[in-house]
């Protein structure tokens, strides 16, 4: 559930297509994970901070990878003549 998450993210980071917000996202799980391990009185799992980074990069990827895909697409249909 977290990679899911951290992807869904991901996606909607790269939609908005900002540099600043994308870096915030990366900053903010990792301040996330930081004060849950502060705070919680037992131990925090490292692998699932790593889920998240995971999932966050591969939500970016498949964002690029989708409007790259588009493009492709959109130029193949607009050479094709009749």
């Amino acid at each position: 559930m977290i990679t899911l998450t951290a992807a869904a993210l991901g996606i909607s980071a790269g939609q908005t297509r900002s540099a600043a917000a994308i870096a915030l996202i990366a900053a903010l799980i990792g301040i996330t994970f930081a004060l849950a391990a502060i705070t919680s009185p037992g131990p925090v799992s490292i692998l699932a901070f790593v889920y998240a980074v995971l999932g966050y990069n591969g939500g970016l990827m498949l964002f690029v990878l989708g409007l790259y895909a588009n493009t492709r697409l959109r130029r193949m249909t607009t050479r094709v003549s009749h």
